[in-house]
């Protein structure tokens, strides 16, 4: 049997070079239906990988971390799964708060005291749904997207607070090495 990924491929390839649907429907043991599910999706991928470069682009060309953003945008240019973006968003839609800049994503990564508690956790921790896996997807993006001079900057220096919090000695399945 043939990777699903590795499938995907030879399909869209097969559908590129102008091969009816139905026939690769036939060859590969599936649902017109479901080729046609598989043309949209990579559709939609290469539009949101777009998408990520051109709003990747435009916070380097900015490179100001005080600078608001959209924040679907900066999800979207970290490269959040879907899951992650719709948490991330959720406290946003509630207040009613549509821009955030870098410099308060940041700090959202850096523990602080909870409010009543004897303990400290980063404010993107507290968003219900986020997790482990969220918040080191938010970071990993944060690093591997390169910000700009000047907001890469203060990136690392608000991503060496996080390991340092974190007790990240070195690279774990949720973080980025340590430099």
């Amino acid at each position: 049997m043939i990777p699903t990924p590795e499938r995907s491929r030879q399909i869209l390839q097969m559908r590129r070079a102008g091969v009816p649907r139905r026939e690769v429907a036939l060859r590969f043991k599936l649902s017109p239906n479901r080729i046609s599910q598989l043309e949209q999706r990579d559709k939609a991928d290469k539009s949101m990988a777009e998408r990520r470069a051109k709003l990747r682009d435009a916070i380097r060309a900015a490179d100001d971390p005080e600078k608001v953003w959209p924040v679907t945008d900066l999800a979207d240019a970290i490269g959040l799964t879907g899951a992650t973006k719709n948490r991330l968003l959720d406290p946003f839609l509630e207040t009613r708060k549509r821009e955030i800049s870098l410099r308060e994503l940041m700090d959202m990564c850096l523990e602080r005291p909870v409010e009543d508690m004897d303990f400290s956790m980063a404010p993107l921790s507290r968003i219900c749904g986020i997790g482990k896996w969220g918040f080191w997807s938010v970071v990993n993006g944060l690093t591997d997207m390169g910000l700009g001079s000047r907001c890469n900057e203060e990136w690392q220096k608000t991503l060496a607070k996080v390991k340092q919090q974190s007790r990240i000695t070195r690279a774990t399945p949720y973080s980025s090495p340590v430099s």
